[in-house]
């Protein structure tokens, strides 16, 4: 069987590429606390963002 999807919150700090710091929040579905945060830290890289604080997860019930 395979493992249930769950939705979890995450929330980090990013700078673009002239420098500006901003904050990126929202839900991301994933089968582990593992993949969620490596599949925010790529979506933020490729949206041109490099993180610099540790992504925050939060299991949203």
């Amino acid at each position: 069987m395979s493992t249930p999807r769950m939705t979890w919150r995450f929330k980090l700090q990013a700078t673009d590429s002239k420098g500006r710091l901003g904050t990126h929040r929202g839900l991301v579905d994933s089968h582990s606390e593992q993949a969620a945060r490596e599949a925010v830290i790529e979506a933020v890289q490729v949206a041109g963002y490099q993180p610099c604080t540790p992504v925050t997860l939060k299991r949203r019930k």
